[in-house]
């Protein structure tokens, strides 16, 4: 995975992590709310995070999961760990 990615393309690769792993409908834009519009339970959200970290060759701190509630803020995280040194 490239060092820099535009934000387009990682809101593509949250939507296909999505589909392929957690098996939700890949149709979702950045304010979609993780809990309250997809209904992941905690096993779909640690699937999701674990396979985020795989697809970006990224870590997540422990403290990322209580700032992510959408897609926006998935994606945000994912942005800046790309760009990070």
């Amino acid at each position: 995975m490239p060092i820099a990615m535009e934000r387009g393309r990682v809101l593509e690769n949250v939507r296909r992590v999505l589909e392929e792993h957690v098996c939700i409908d890949a149709n979702v834009q950045e304010e979609t709310d993780l809990f309250r519009d997809l209904k992941l339970d905690s096993v779909q959200q640690l699937t999701f995070i674990v396979e985020l970290e795989n697809a970006f060759e990224i870590c997540f701190d422990e403290g990322d999961e209580a700032k992510i509630r959408t897609i926006g803020d998935v994606v945000d995280i994912i942005s800046h760990r790309l760009s990070a040194p």
